[in-house]
């Protein structure tokens, strides 16, 4: 089982997909854009659609996309992998959007660049951690190659690009072989924007 809710915007960039193996068995790709409310219905769906031909699916792990990306796809995303794991008592695996698109790819020299917020990218490098970087400071001219879905015609790059919006169920399960972690806490490059009251948090009912 493989989900991405790393997408944001109005592109086709999430993902839901069921696989044997290597082989995609059902698949719903998902616009960024108020995708998180459909994850689980869609799953619900993919699953009914393959009991429906006889075959009972069981999850033997559930891989999904950490981020970067959106802050209420990835929240939402994450639950719902988690919690079928937990139901299906299969393990976890996460993946940064990074290196599900590397391995999407088989470069392990490409950069993933994603929009964010505030005129700003994601950067998903293959060496280091992942950054935020304003977009008219963010020099590429050293890098070997970028993709993702802030790559696009409207920009001058200055290194080779590859127009790849978001990664394949394949890629996201190759990465998780390759680089995976077993923990599917969301990768938030930014710090939360929400804070406690100025008063401080009522005290908790009796």
């Amino acid at each position: 089982m493989v989900l991405n809710g790393a997408g944001a915007g109005a592109q086709p960039t999430n993902l839901v997909a069921l696989l044997d193996g290597t082989q995609v068995i059902a698949q719903t790709v998902l616009t960024g854009r108020g995708a998180s409310e459909h994850f689980a219905p869609t799953l619900h769906t993919l699953l009914a659609e393959v009991e429906r031909t006889g075959e009972a699916f069981r999850p033997d792990r559930v891989v999904a996309v950490i981020g970067p990306g959106s802050f209420t796809g990835l929240r939402a995303s994450l639950a719902l992998a988690s919690g079928f794991a937990a139901g299906f008592g299969c393990p976890t695996i996460g993946v940064t959007l990074g290196a599900a698109l590397r391995a999407t790819l088989a470069r392990d020299d490409v950069t993933c660049v994603s929009v964010a917020r505030r005129g700003r990218f994601f950067v998903d490098p293959p060496e280091g951690a992942v950054f935020a970087v304003p977009e008219a400071e963010f020099d590429t001219a050293f890098l070997a190659c970028v993709t993702g879905d802030a790559v696009d015609g409207e920009r001058v790059w200055g290194c080779p690009t590859v127009a790849l919006l978001s990664p394949t169920a394949l890629g996201v399960v190759t990465a998780a072989e390759k680089c995976g972690v077993e923990t599917l806490s969301p990768l938030y490059v930014d710090p939360p924007e929400a804070k406690p009251p100025a008063a401080g948090l009522r005290p908790a009912p009796v």
